[in-house]
């Protein structure tokens, strides 16, 4: 028997064991993301990526499930498109300045609070909805659900980067951004069967099932934080988070409430100083704040802001046709919810299939061939819808859908991640905020711009039209005289008739004043993306990352 002599061997621990069989974890994870890989094996990092991705579709189906309802919600409550869009802004609006919270919940509470919090804000907003009798209280529980989608969304992108190693990321963020796009393709299609089965009011409790299951597992899965108990908080930054506010909810009501108070009013005016005054002060606050909510310097890195303005572009595209396209299929050719809904179906698929492929080609060429691709894919659907009319069938639609989400499917994973890219690790938190804060804020402004638009062009084509109906015109007096003979057959009386015929050709009017106007709206999406297409050439030449040998 032999006695050993000296100091004892240090005892090996699960972690170390672990960590000596996982070299590729990524040298910036913390230790709370290290017990995890521990405790799971190299498998931690899909599970991981699949919860998040959970909770993240329960949020994003939210955001697009209610536009197919919209149509409803404006007959129940007799609203105008200026103030039905708020259903969509209030979600994107809230989202985004949730976001910018994000790094400061996830560093004092860590992603395991933070994830569980965002959850039960998004239930209890939900259930809200499905009660709510005024439209304040719908605008109030769709803040509710985009404040958990803000507080979720910077979340899973900075556990990606913690947990997956650079050659990878951009497999995982094509794989995650699935999520993010099911969204956009099935909710419309989950939104229009339960307005058809029940009410509107079903739209709003559609998702808890999903939300139910991610708040059940999160706690297992998701990793505590790094944040010592005896470590004091960092402070929140409540004033640049109410200046962003009062900016960004400063220039959605302004244009929203342009075309019933005047553009040239004095509250218009009112809104759109103080939300300017209120943006200014919200920039040079974060300059000099030692924790600011969106960090100023990323957007020093040519890369970020170039990226940045293919990811704002990227939230137009997705939630701008996203809100139109129900409405047009519902207002203008007649189909029902569901119908309008099942139209994404297809998009969403092409979707599914394109995220992993632009993710994974991210790893191995230069992003920019991947945007350009997008970005005219995008394009070229937008200059097709903007040739619709009432009588364009279905199929076609869909087509044209799939070719503008192909696009878009190649223009997410490699704009995100050229963006993160660009910053240090210290700054990695911000850029995340800052990447998720850049596609919400795209969408917020792009579905109300869109929104005004459609019903001003409105106005102005159903006035054009009409200059020339009057009884010199002698095709209208024709259309008149042979929809009140109908009338007439039909069994209703001859001046009743008479008067209604010039209700049917005022329908008619109006109808084709709203095609013209979805084909402005359209156009404009064009336009916008032409002029992205441009500064694409901002954009540097990324640094490809090599994979390990």
């Amino acid at each position: 028997m032999t006695i050993a002599t000296g100091n004892p061997p240090e005892r090996e621990t699960g972690l170390d064991r672990h960590e000596g069989a996982l070299s590729d974890i990524p040298a910036m994870a913390g230790p709370s993301v290290r017990a995890q890989f521990a405790r799971f094996g190299s498998i931690y990092r899909w599970i991981l990526l699949f919860t998040m991705l959970t909770g993240s579709m329960a949020t994003m189906l939210a955001a697009t499930t209610i536009n197919v309802a919209l149509p409803a919600i404006i007959g129940a409550f007799g609203l105008g498109q200026d103030q039905a869009q708020w259903m969509s802004t209030a979600f994107l609006a809230s989202s985004t300045i949730a976001m910018l919270a994000n790094a400061w919940a996830m560093t004092t509470f860590g992603p395991r609070a933070t994830y569980t919090f965002g959850m039960i804000v998004f239930i209890a907003g939900s259930l809200l909805g499905a009660v709510s009798s005024t439209l304040e209280l719908l605008i109030l529980s769709r803040g509710m659900q985009g404040i958990s989608a803000g507080l979720l969304q910077p979340m899973s992108m900075f556990l990606i980067f913690q947990t997956f190693p650079d050659n990878k990321r951009g497999t995982a963020m094509g794989v995650f951004s699935i999520g993010v796009v099911l969204a956009p393709a099935f909710g419309p299609a989950l939104g229009g069967i339960a307005v058809d089965l029940a009410s509107w009011r079903l739209v709003f409790v559609a998702t808890l099932p999903l939300a139910l299951l991610a708040l059940g597992i999160a706690p297992f899965l998701m990793p505590k934080g790094d944040r010592k108990p005896n470590m004091p908080r960092p402070p929140l930054d409540w004033p640049g988070l109410s200046l962003l506010a009062i900016a960004v909810i400063g220039l959605l009501a302004a244009f929203a409430g342009g075309n019933r108070d005047g553009w040239d009013s004095d509250i218009t005016w009112l809104r759109f100083g103080v939300a300017i005054l209120a943006a200014i002060a919200f920039f040079f606050w974060e300059l000099r704040h030692p924790f600011p909510a969106l960090n100023p310097k990323v957007f020093t890195y040519r890369q970020f802001w170039s990226a940045g303005l293919i990811i704002s572009a990227t939230g137009i595209a997705i939630y701008g046709s996203t809100y139109l396209i129900p409405l047009f299929v519902q207002l203008v050719q007649g189909y029902s919810p569901t119908a309008a809904g099942v139209m994404m179906i297809p998009a969403g698929i092409a979707m599914i299939i394109g995220f992993p492929i632009a993710g994974r080609l991210t790893d191995k060429v230069d992003p920019r061939w991947l945007l350009g691709f997008g970005i005219v894919s995008f394009a070229t659907s937008a200059w097709l819808l903007s040739h619709v009319s009432a009588m364009t069938p279905y199929w076609v639609l869909v087509g044209w859908i799939v070719l503008s989400r192909i696009g878009i499917s190649f223009c997410m994973p490699p704009s995100n991640t050229t963006a993160v890219r660009a910053v240090p690790p210290h700054l990695l938190a911000s850029a995340t905020g800052g990447v998720s804060f850049l596609m919400q804020v795209g969408g917020a402004f792009g579905v109300n711009i869109l929104a005004i638009i459609l019903q001003r062009r409105t106005i102005f084509h159903g006035a054009h039209l009409s200059v020339g109906l009057n009884e010199t015109n002698a095709e209208m007096m024709y259309q008149h005289a042979l929809h009140a003979q109908t009338l007439e057959m039909s069994g209703m009386a001859q001046v009743q008739a008479f008067q209604a015929a010039f209700g049917v050709l005022n329908q008619k009017i109006a109808g084709e004043a709203l095609v013209y106007a979805f084909r402005d709206c359209f156009f404009l999406i064009f336009v916008w993306f032409v002029l992205v297409l441009g500064a694409l050439a901002l954009m540097p030449k990324p640094k490809m990352v090599q994979p390990p040998r």
